[in-house]
């Protein structure tokens, strides 16, 4: 990613660099040909003289481009932080008195200080801010649209339209969700779930299956949309592939969408041990108990993948029945330092004078010691 004044660098160092492999070829030159005796020495020696006044001379432009851009924007940087302190104060100072604030275009600092201000505000006051911004978001949407802008500058709009969150904006974000520069798409995909809202949310949920976005990428987007994340969590769960659904089953955990625990439990019996400990997370965040799965748990607690056993000895801890209790005993004999942690952990939640039972009696030393360290850490 380039930052303003990084390409004329970049192009003073290709210069230098070809300046110097120019020096380099005709010493090459000179010199090959007072071996072979055919130059002489004077010619010899003006080569070397003109290469090395070359390096200087690049060297020196290069080193002062250097000096003087780091000069420069040291200076520019106290410039814009005072400037958007000003226009900050100036904002503020037209929200609180109810007034219009100084009329557009506003500088690059001023923007900031605008959408700054949008983020921290609730309220009556965010709404105004909303509506200031209006007067100025056309310039980030011509900025998407334009063919001749760069990554930068796409990226800034992006982000710039993610913390303005106008609806209205959704129609220009969506488009980068099908980009083939893999990084505005993630951009994209942030801004959108900034800023959809009602319909919006269901045209984000059919750009987000196109996407073709990493797991971990679709599960920020999914988190970033809080509350509004149950219609695009459905479609992802109904219609989405390994990732999307992986992502759809830890944001609805996460979030704590206990109207979609129904829609969960079909994937404890579900092939892929990844979205079946997916699935198992999200019923254990939501402390929904998978009653009439006891089942599955049981298969699961057998398991011979470490981490579904794990993740099925704190579920099972969930339906607090005597079932329950028989199974985390059984697996406080567990080979696997994480299950038995599980299974004390879950009998702790159930029935503490059971877990101090373990701790006195249980056949295993090792389930015997965990049930111990467990009690020991509860006290």
């Amino acid at each position: 990613m380039w930052r303003r004044g990084e390409r004329l660098y970049a192009l003073l160092v290709v210069l230098v660099v070809f300046l110097e492999a120019l020096a380099l070829g005709g010493l090459v030159v000179a010199f090959s040909g007072r071996i072979f005796n055919l130059l002489g020495s004077p010619v010899a020696y003006r080569a070397l003289f003109q290469a090395l006044v070359l390096t200087g001379l690049a060297l020196t432009f290069l080193s002062a481009y250097i000096l003087l851009y780091h000069a420069y924007t040291a200076s520019k940087e106290r410039l814009d932080r005072k400037a958007y302190e000003d226009w900050l104060a100036r904002f503020t100072e037209a929200l609180f008195n109810e007034e219009p604030p100084p009329p557009p275009p506003w500088p690059r600092p001023a923007l900031e200080a605008l959408l700054n201000l949008r983020e921290m505000l609730k309220g009556e006051f965010s709404e105004r801010i909303a509506d200031w911004l209006r007067q100025v978001y056309p310039h980030w949407i011509r900025l998407l649209k334009s063919r001749w802008a760069s990554r930068p500058a796409r990226l800034e709009a992006l982000d710039a339209l993610a913390q303005a969150r106008l609806p209205e904006t959704l129609e220009a974000i969506l488009p980068y969700l099908s980009h083939r520069d893999p990084v505005l798409r993630l951009g994209a995909a942030r801004a959108g779930a900034r800023v959809a809202r009602g319909e919006g949310l269901g045209r984000l949920a059919e750009a987000l299956l196109e996407a073709g976005l990493p797991r971990g990428a679709l599960l920020e987007v999914l988190l970033l949309l809080e509350e509004r994340a149950t219609p695009v969590v459905e479609a992802l769960l109904s219609r989405g592939g390994r990732e999307e659904v992986w992502a759809a089953l830890e944001a609805i955990g996460r979030l704590k969408l206990v109207a979609l625990a129904e829609r969960v439990l079909p994937f404890l019996d579900h092939p892929d041990p990844e979205l079946k400990a997916a699935a198992m997370r999200a019923l254990y965040r939501m402390r929904y108990p998978p009653k009439g799965y006891e089942g599955l748990l049981l298969a699961a607690l057998k398991d011979e993948q470490e981490f579904l056993r794990a993740h099925a000895a704190r579920l099972m801890a969930l339906l607090g029945n005597e079932l329950a209790q028989r199974a985390l005993w059984k697996a406080l004999s567990d080979p696997s330092f994480y299950v038995r942690r599980a299974a004390a952990e879950g009998l702790l939640l159930m029935n503490r004078g059971f877990l101090a039972r373990a701790a006195e009696g249980h056949p295993d030393p090792f389930g015997r010691a965990m049930a111990q360290q467990v009690l020991r850490v509860a006290a």
